[in-house]
């Protein structure tokens, strides 16, 4: 996995290019309507031999630039630059946070955060399923073959504070039911996972409303429906989002995503979230000169970290890393420059 801790390459130049000496560009420009004379055609320009010469030297590097004024002006007397041979002066140097990511003078933490990745991306998976509330309802809905009632979950997100509606009919989630049993027992059996085991004898004690009942007013059995259904997906979330002793096995994790395909949860944008993580880079703060004094989104001084990792992300901006997890939560732009995160990712593996 070192190919997932190469330098991120990126283009020459992030800016626009601006015009050169010898562009005309009076076209540009259209003449005042308040002028008189002449001048109101257009823009008068110089003559050639009036033209006054670039600021920057073709023969000279692109920082190198002859000021002709008076450089204390700008600079102060005491932080002016020296001029050196042929009376040109060479701009400062640029600041941490201008520099590109690549060219960022840190270190990084011994294992480059894996280890750290990791753990945070388990705890978005978790507490993503565990932060949900839900209501469900049922409604009658009149067809051409008959009547049937639907089921109508609504769900509240308040992890990545959003909100929907599932619609599904009553044999859908027996279906659902049927097939995560059958899965989990038959992994616990070729494997032998304890994990496995455990969560298929939760769920199947859950109180899961009967396909059939016989001499029962449909009303009564709609209302023991409608609670049922509701209960029996609360636990499955908590379920498979509860904190394993032993790591968890490749069964839940594909058990979880079926789980959340069903529920239509917001998975691209958790996969969003799980890249952008993915994409920062753990420094250590004993290595690394931050041309700020305190974390742009909690605005606490780096020195408090109070156990807060510093993490620096593809644009070249250093956050906590509780904080900036926070801020992907609901959006993906960078709190300083809004450069998205999480829209491009080489790695094909998954921590």
């Amino acid at each position: 996995m070192a190919h997932m801790h190469d330098d991120v390459e990126w283009l020459d130049s992030e800016l626009e290019d601006s015009p050169s000496s010898n562009d005309d560009i009076s076209s540009m420009f259209s003449s005042s309507p308040n002028a008189k004379g002449p001048a109101s055609r257009g823009v008068r320009w110089p003559e050639d031999n009036q033209r006054r010469a670039p600021a920057v030297s073709s023969a000279e590097s692109v920082d190198v630039e002859d000021v002709e004024g008076d450089m204390s002006s700008f600079y102060g007397t005491q932080f002016a630059p020296k001029p050196e041979a042929g009376g040109s002066y060479r701009l400062p140097a640029k600041s941490v946070g201008q520099q590109r990511f690549q060219d960022m003078p840190v270190g990084l933490v011994a294992d480059h955060g894996v280890a750290a990745k990791r753990v945070l991306i388990r705890r978005i998976h978790q507490e993503s399923m565990t932060q949900l509330s839900m209501g469900c309802q049922a409604v009658l809905v009149r067809g051409a073959s008959g009547s049937y009632y639907v089921y109508h979950l609504e769900i509240t997100s308040d992890y990545y504070k959003q909100k929907w509606v599932v619609c599904k009919r009553y044999s859908e989630f027996y279906r659902l039911r049927k097939r995560l049993l059958a899965r989990l027992a038959v992994h616990k059996k070729q494997r032998g996972c304890s994990v496995c085991g455990a969560v298929r004898d939760q769920l199947k004690d859950v109180g899961f409303p009967r396909r059939i009942v016989m001499f029962k007013d449909p009303s009564s059995l709609v209302g023991r429906r409608t609670a049922g259904l509701e209960e029996f997906i609360v636990a499955l979330c908590e379920y498979l989002a509860a904190e394993q002793e032993v790591e968890v096995c490749s069964e839940i994790t594909a058990t979880r995503f079926l789980v959340k395909e069903f529920l239509q949860f917001p998975i691209d944008h958790e996969r969003q979230h799980v890249l952008s993580i993915r994409q920062l880079k753990y420094v250590d703060p004993r290595d690394v000169h931050v041309d700020s004094d305190s974390c742009p989104i909690c605005l606490c001084e780096w020195a408090e970290l109070d156990g807060n990792r510093l993490v620096l992300s593809p644009c070249g901006h250093f956050f906590h890393e509780h904080c900036i997890n926070e801020w992907y939560r609901t959006r993906f732009d960078c709190p300083i420059c809004r450069t998205v995160s999480g829209e491009e990712d080489n790695n094909t593996g998954y921590y």
